[in-house]
């Protein structure tokens, strides 16, 4: 008994004196995806001497975290902080409202970290002809829609809850928004307007009783 006492003891200092060097490798994480963010939004070219450079620390540093500026570039973007769905759909009972408040606040997302997400898909799309890999995106927004339909979840066969929550995620997003600007190119009020009639459609086809 004395002797799991002392054990337990040491295991428990242990972890103590390892929790400083963490939280030091969690903070400097975070300082370089901050600055490659910077970079970002300023519509920089993302280099690992940039960042060691705005993160005012050396370019060896950055390169034991992120030896591949590309993969920095992916990362700083995912750790983009989305306000929870929760936040989102709180107060909102009616689930056409809760899906359009998701698909709005997705498209908006985009829309305020614009610069970030086409660097984003510029790495993406060059990772994938260089080595095949893809980077996962989107899920954010499939587990959204999820929970925003999720009151009529009950009334609905599994694979036609499936199949909705699918293309609801492909209203919305970064891609949609350069079709919106880039191939369409409508204004912000327009682009509203377009998102809401391709929810409505879906919601249309979909909803029980709809």
């Amino acid at each position: 008994m004395v002797h799991n006492s002392i054990y337990e003891t040491s295991v428990s200092l242990s972890e103590i004196s390892l929790a400083p060097r963490t939280n030091q490798k969690n903070r400097t994480r975070e300082a370089l995806l901050a600055a490659t963010r910077e970079l970002m939004s300023e519509g920089k070219e993302v280099t690992l001497a940039k960042v060691a450079e705005r993160a005012r620390t050396s370019r060896a540093t950055v390169y034991r975290y992120f030896s591949d500026p590309g993969v920095l570039a992916l990362d700083a973007t995912l750790d983009i902080e989305v306000t929870p769905t929760s936040e989102l759909l709180e107060g909102i009972d009616d689930v056409r409202s809760r899906v359009h408040a998701v698909a709005r606040y997705y498209l908006d997302f985009s829309r305020d970290h614009e610069a970030y997400f086409r660097q984003f898909l510029a790495e993406s799309l060059k990772a994938a002809l260089e080595d095949g890999t893809v980077k996962m995106r989107g899920a954010r927004r499939l587990a959204a829609f999820a929970e925003a339909l999720e009151p009529i979840r009950p009334a609905m066969r599994p694979s036609e809850f499936e199949a909705l929550t699918q293309r609801l995620s492909m209203t919305s997003g970064m891609e949609q928004l350069i079709i919106l600007e880039d191939i369409l190119r409508v204004d912000q009020k327009t682009g509203n307007r377009l998102l809401e009639g391709l929810v409505d459609a879906l919601l249309d086809k979909y909803l029980p009783g709809a």
